[in-house]
């Protein structure tokens, strides 16, 4: 009996954990390993059923008994905290990815502790990150998040901003470490060269290149080679692959002439899944303090006929509602964009 009801409890929640992502003492987590998800389910079945002596973590009613109200209860933290996390972009049904842009990571000392609250209730599997200026503070990051999390930063040594990855490996198969391509054209790029990563999820294999394009008016030259630069490097290499090209394009989607023309007018292999949110409502564009939309996911062919979802993220409205500013201050003054893919 004893093994089916925890082999019933497992079915019921095997597919969600509920993180305490910033590793305070949390209601629920009985084995104290920062999470609420069927091993504290178990651990609590396993303390009632072996009239173990009594623990106080597993009291979850405060009774000063150790029962099945508190198995109910538990149960009850879980589907609470899943009925409750509305802010989810993601699922364990997509393969969801974002592209942001934390300025000057960490801009506060505060930026962590903000970003290690955030991060879980998105349910994503992989953020493309640009301006990670410090490791050490990419490291910390990895690290509140849980060890399911790795990080990736295209060069530890540099206090410059630099191209990294944020990856949860729950459902991600990593092929191989990230590495930075087109080094002849560093001036181009603005010293911050493409960053590859080689993934697979649900048996797909996903080639995702990390971008941060040179900014500002007198740049477009710059910008233009480096697409052409990069449109040959995929047309080359990658003319197979699922290719997702993501990160800080820092220029428009729709004004000509157009520096991303290269793959505008290769439309039969290039699609920029957000031209949509770019020709549309200045309120759902990446950059808001100008405002303009910067910050693209160009996918290949191979992925024309994937169902997939492109979204600005609003993270500034949904979590700091009571002052939206603070996510500039704190954070960022880019919005991520995310797009997730249909199994």
């Amino acid at each position: 009996m004893k093994y089916k009801f925890t082999i019933l409890l497992c079915s019921l929640f095997l597919n969600y954990s509920f993180a305490n992502s910033n590793a305070r003492p949390i209601p629920g987590d009985i084995n104290n390993d920062g999470i609420i998800n069927v091993l504290d389910v178990i651990e609590l079945v396993n303390i009632i059923l072996s009239n173990a002596d009594y623990i106080e973590d597993a009291d979850l009613n405060g009774d000063g008994i150790i029962n099945i109200v508190d198995i109910v209860t538990i149960v009850n933290i879980i589907l609470t905290a899943i009925e409750a996390n509305e802010n989810a972009f993601g699922s364990s049904e997509s393969f969801d990815l974002l592209t942001w842009n934390i300025e000057h990571f960490p801009k506060h000392n505060n930026t962590v502790n903000q970003l290690t609250d955030i991060i879980p209730l998105l349910e994503v599997d992989i953020i493309a990150l640009q301006e990670i200026e410090n490791s050490e503070s990419l490291e910390d990051l990895e690290n509140n998040l849980g060890n399911n999390w790795i990080s990736y930063r295209s060069d530890n040594e540099s206090d410059y901003g630099t191209l990294s990855y944020l990856i949860n490996t729950d459902e991600i198969e990593i092929n191989q470490s990230p590495y930075t391509i087109l080094s002849q054209y560093d001036y181009e790029f603005a010293w911050r060269r493409p960053y590859v990563l080689n993934i697979t999820h649900n048996n797909i294999n996903y080639i995702i290149i990390n971008i941060h394009y040179k900014c500002c008016d007198g740049s477009e030259n710059r910008r233009l080679q480096a697409s052409i630069a990069l449109e040959n490097y995929i047309s080359n290499y990658l003319y197979n692959d699922n290719v997702i090209l993501l990160g800080d394009f820092n220029d428009l989607l729709i004004d000509a002439p157009n520096v991303f023309e290269p793959f505008l007018s290769d439309s039969n292999y290039y699609y920029f899944t957000d031209i949509e949110i770019a020709s549309g409502s200045p309120a759902y564009w990446s950059f808001p303090g100008w405002p303009s939309h910067l910050d693209h996911i160009l996918i290949t062919d191979e992925l024309f006929q994937s169902g997939y979802d492109i979204q600005t993220l609003l993270i500034e409205e949904t979590f700091f509602p009571n002052n939206p500013s603070l996510y500039d201050f704190y954070i960022s003054d880019h919005r991520p964009v995310g797009i997730r893919f249909q199994n």
